[in-house]
């Protein structure tokens, strides 16, 4: 029971940084009380004489677990329970104990966490199993300045938000059904065929997400490069060089451009057209979740997952809105003259921001893209501290310019055409010349434009050619994705949600998937998608996923009821399974060659092992820690379960040598780093170690 005098109002926070600005915003003096319970600070904020408990979460408390315990499939039924006790590494009890010890107390309780699909089961779940109710009030926010968290407490719900909460429950339920039954699935599989076990996961969104990456790179492997000539040619404007695009920009045969280049042998031309148009360069929208992480990665190579996890942080800071947005729109209520002047208050933005304040034109420019929750991600105006790391000074940086460059005016361009005629074949000269920055000036260096202002010349006047040659070229493959380009196509597929795209790219590289800045798939990932390509495909095509985010978006509109989806999407995924049960052992039999194909590819084998002369000795990595070490294959052997491991050096090149060493006839191994290159034995108590440390 707390020890906090009873009756008050209980506010539940996401997270312990959002739990402290709530209070220091809402108490009347600006001085929330902290305790300490369970370990955990509370705030006890006084506000319109009622007492106010704000305790956060730390993200979600429970999770979903089957309620049968035995590990076969399929698995329909499910609980919600405390996250620790199924994730051992979830620090959560203290969290659930200080919510129960709180409950009791509670006269109102009021949901302050994350306005979105997951804030609101955060809350939900915490306020019907911990406080043991069904409904409370709701605070909408976009943003955790004082002026929002206000705004947010005055104007505040009476009852949650039934779409969103349906909504992020059913993605819960449908990405545990998926996730558990089909790795039980596969891992049953394999484990049917060969007596080892491994587990093998995937799921609903990761499968396509895959998928698209092993088709790419299939495309690659097929691609026959296509030979094709270009015409390259330069000509002098008044002593300057330009460069000169012949009218085909391909010439398919070797013979075609030979002739061209035969025909304008002179290398003198006459000026047939001049031309020239005003180009307008329109402001990029505000950023939503996507575009910033595209952009981020583009010119800070940051993964989608550590953009969003900054900007998070930055949220929290009170320095930006909440991240988590599809929108690109920017209304007016949030104040832009406000924002802007407190913007001037800081040098890097102040001439910025004093400029667009002199303009009093204060509508932004907007994209299509819309919200439900929150709109495009845009500064506060508060002043970052010196707690800010320098990502997050990045991300914070790319922002605000975003934000101000959606005030300027459309930068102006003047466009130059020259176009030249030399025996009847035509070249164009192009040039450009910046009549005003306009937008550009304020998201600089993110985005600039370059300019050649070609020199005026005359009408039917002569030019002359540097030269004109042909260059054979072929065509190239498709480029591999990286993770900036794989989370655009999770976008355009409709795969995943805005939260969950980083996260999955993330888990398929935490798996060993993936690997490589340009994206590969891997031995692994393709056995994984070749085997379900195969024989159960629906795993790893779009189109399974892309209908169930249209019927989870349904839920939200309050279009279908949750229950029945359920049913439905239960049904439905039942007999997939028993599909899959009639392929079981072809599954299992293909996972395992593909595997073995896998593992030969992926290891480097250096002997047999001593101690338990079944398994193999292999060179493997560890895709946890990135470590390299050697380990005995019949680890996963059950009859075996050989746990011999030797450690090995963490850096320089390791290549295998088929030399025994003659104090324990175990394998030497070649180690090179830089110049230095030496042979030595794999155990680390060899007394040739001694001696080489003694020499």
């Amino acid at each position: 029971m707390s020890t906090i005098e009873a009756p008050y109002i209980l506010g539940i926070a996401e997270k312990p940084q959002a739990a402290r600005r709530l209070a220091y915003a809402l108490d009347e003096n600006n001085k929330p009380i902290t305790k300490k319970l369970r370990n955990i600070s509370i705030f006890i904020c006084n506000r319109e004489g009622n007492k106010i408990i704000i305790a956060p979460a730390v993200g979600h408390l429970f999770t979903l677990s089957s309620i049968g315990k035995t590990w076969n499939y399929p698995v329909l039924d499910y609980e919600w329970v405390p996250s620790y006790t199924v994730d051992k590494k979830a620090r959560t009890k203290n969290f659930i104990d200080a919510f129960k010890s709180l409950a009791k107390g509670a006269k109102n309780v009021i949901i302050m966490t994350d306005f979105d699909r997951e804030g609101e089961v955060i809350g939900y779940l915490i306020l019907k199993y911990l406080i043991g109710r069904n409904d409370a009030e709701r605070m909408k926010f976009s943003t955790l300045t004082v002026h929002d968290i206000l705004q947010a407490f005055n104007q505040r719900e009476k009852s949650l938000d039934l779409g969103f909460l349906n909504s992020g429950l059913i993605r819960h339920y449908v990405d545990w059904l998926y996730g558990i039954n089909y790795s039980r699935a596969l891992s049953l599989a394999l484990k049917k065929v060969s007596g080892q076990f491994k587990t093998i996961s995937i799921g609903r969104v990761q499968g396509p997400t895959l998928g698209s990456v092993v088709e790419l790179e299939n495309k690659i492997k097929m691609f026959l490069p296509i030979p094709f000539w270009k015409i390259e040619s330069e000509v002098i404007i008044d002593n300057k060089k330009f460069k000169a695009f012949y009218e085909k920009s391909e010439i398919e045969t070797q013979k075609e451009a030979v002739q061209i280049v035969k025909d304008c042998s002179s290398l003198l031309g006459k000026i047939t057209d001049i031309s020239e148009e005003m180009s307008y360069q329109y402001p990029f929208p505000p950023f939503d979740l996507g575009s910033l992480q595209r952009e981020a990665y583009r010119y800070f190579k940051l993964s989608p997952s550590k953009t969003l996890e900054f900007a998070e942080n930055l949220y929290l800071k009170a320095l930006i809105s909440y991240p988590r947005t599809d929108s690109q729109k920017l209304p007016m209520t949030l104040g832009h003259k406000s924002i802007l002047g407190k913007l001037t208050k800081q040098s890097d933005y102040s001439v910025f921001a004093n400029e667009i304040i002199s303009r009093k034109k204060f509508k932004p420019k907007e994209g299509k893209r819309t919200d439900a929750a929150h709109p495009a991600i845009h500064p506060t105006g508060n002043v970052p501290d010196n707690s800010l790391s320098s990502s997050e000074r990045k991300i914070y940086d790319l922002v605000v310019k975003r934000y101000l460059s959606v005030f300027g005016k459309n930068a102006e361009i003047l466009k130059r055409r020259i176009e030249i005629l030399i025996n009847n074949h035509k070249f164009e000269v192009r040039g450009s010349k910046i009549i005003d920055e306009g937008w550009i000036k304020y998201y600089k260096p993110y985005f600039s434009l370059s300019e050649k202002i070609i020199p005026d010349v005359l009408l039917n006047s002569d030019i002359k050619f540097t030269y004109i040659d042909s260059k054979e070229r072929f065509t190239s493959p498709p480029a591999r994705y990286n993770e900036s380009s794989l989370l655009k196509n999770m976008e355009t597929e409709k795969i995943g949600t805005k939260a969950t795209r980083a996260g999955i790219i993330k888990t398929l590289f935490d798996r060993g998937y993936i690997a490589g800045k340009e994206i590969c798939p891997t031995p692994l990932g393709i056995g994984v998608v070749d085997v379900l390509q195969n024989q159960y495909p629906v795993l790893v095509k779009s189109e399974m996923t892309r209908n169930l985010e249209d019927i989870m978006e349904d839920v939200q509109q309050k279009k279908r009821s949750i229950d029945s989806t359920i049913f439905s999407i239960k049904n439905e995924l039942k007999d997939l399974l028993i599909l899959f049960h009639n392929k079981e052992e072809e599954i299992g039999q293909s996972l395992y060659e593909n595997l073995q194909l896998s593992e030969k590819s992926e290891l480097t084998i250096l002997g047999k092992c001593q101690k338990c002369k079944k398994g193999d000795l292999r060179i493997i990595k560890s895709r946890k820690t990135g470590k390299r070490f050697i380990s005995c294959s019949a680890y996963f052997d059950k009859s075996v379960k050989c746990t011999t491991t030797y450690p090995l050096p963490g850096t320089g090149n390791i290549k295998p040598t088929s030399k025994k060493c003659p104090h324990d006839g175990l394998p030497i191994i070649e180690w090179q780093r830089g110049r230095r290159k030496y042979q030595m034995c794999i155990s680390p108590e060899c007394p040739s170690k001694k001696e080489g440390e003694k020499n």
